[in-house]
């Protein structure tokens, strides 16, 4: 099953860092999709005269032609059903989108019409993303918002899931390329720690609040880090074991005659520390169901 993520309009237009986000985005997700994706071109199309919009489009056209940026409608296949299910808790929510876009061409301030215009971005790609998810069994879609409508959001548990940690995946820094996301994603390494982690977030109750998502999620990242830090402990301990072993018999003796005093008690402290017998296999580590974040900000952020 695909997941994408729904960026709404506001989010590439009004944003210079827009393609670093984007880079982010897929990471995590399969694929990335935009309700009305022609606006956005016909848009950095019309101010491309300007390097950041030319840049913009560039990197928004590869992505289309990579298959891996899609307008949303394309996931509903109306054709092959003929109709589409509509989700009923939100037809409060659809009745107020059309109240809005009657609305917006009656107001003149400039500043006001273009809060409403973007609020009406978002809750159109947080309605019809719906409506793919109850319609298409074969993908999830999780739209990407700033919230900024009336309405309570109803995700479900995987939305909510993933959103909580596409916030935990680094940003890549600008100078970095696409093809190393995409060698990034390909990397078997990768795939399987991706694979674990969307399993773990499909096996997760529906009855799960954010609050307790976002702390359980948290609690297991830690719990990785540290399982990860002992776990290295526990490698260098037994190859510095080995080393000492392998040494010809004189110098091993000479090291140990020189260093016996503080090797054997950082041995026993170090071992009990680490406790080898649950962590001879990294596979095995508390929390690895979350290790693809571990591995993403490994590689991508710089900062660590």
């Amino acid at each position: 099953m695909s997941k994408y993520l729904i960026k709404p309009l506001g989010s590439v237009w009004l944003n210079p860092y827009a393609i670093s986000d984007l880079k982010k985005d897929l990471l995590l997700y399969d694929k990335l999709g935009m309700l009305n994706l022609h606006t956005l071109l016909e848009g950095l199309h019309q101010y491309k005269k300007y390097d950041l919009f030319q840049n913009q489009l560039n990197e928004v056209e590869y992505l289309i032609e990579k298959g891996v940026f899609i307008e949303l409608k394309q996931l509903m296949n109306f054709a092959k059903k003929g109709s589409a299910m509509f989700p009923t808790d939100d037809m409060e929510m659809a009745n107020y989108i059309m109240k809005l876009k009657a609305k917006i061409s009656e107001i003149t301030d400039e500043k006001e019409r273009d809060k409403i215009y973007w609020q009406i971005n978002e809750l159109d790609t947080r309605l019809w993303s719906k409506i793919v998810n109850i319609n298409n069994e074969s993908v999830v879609t999780v739209p990407y918002l700033n919230d900024v409508s009336s309405f309570e959001r109803t995700d479900t548990v995987k939305e909510k899931a993933y959103s909580i940690i596409n916030k935990s995946i680094p940003l890549p820094s600008e100078g970095t390329s696409w093809e190393k996301i995409f060698d990034f994603k390909s990397d078997s390494e990768s795939q399987l720690k991706l694979l674990a982690l969307k399993n773990w977030i499909n096996d997760l109750p529906e009855n799960m609040s954010s609050n307790e998502l976002e702390d359980k999620i948290q609690y297991l990242s830690y719990q990785y880090t540290e399982s990860l830090k002992r776990h290295k402990i526990s490698t260098r301990l037994i190859t510095f074991k080995t080393i000492i072993t392998a040494l010809p018999k004189g110098l091993s003796e000479l090291l140990r005659l020189r260093f016996d005093k503080a090797i054997e008690p950082f041995f026993e402290i170090a071992e009990q520390q680490v406790n080898f017998s649950q962590f001879k296999e990294r596979e095995d580590l508390k929390g690895n169901e979350l290790a693809y974040i571990s591995l993403t900000n490994k590689k991508f952020n710089k900062t660590k």
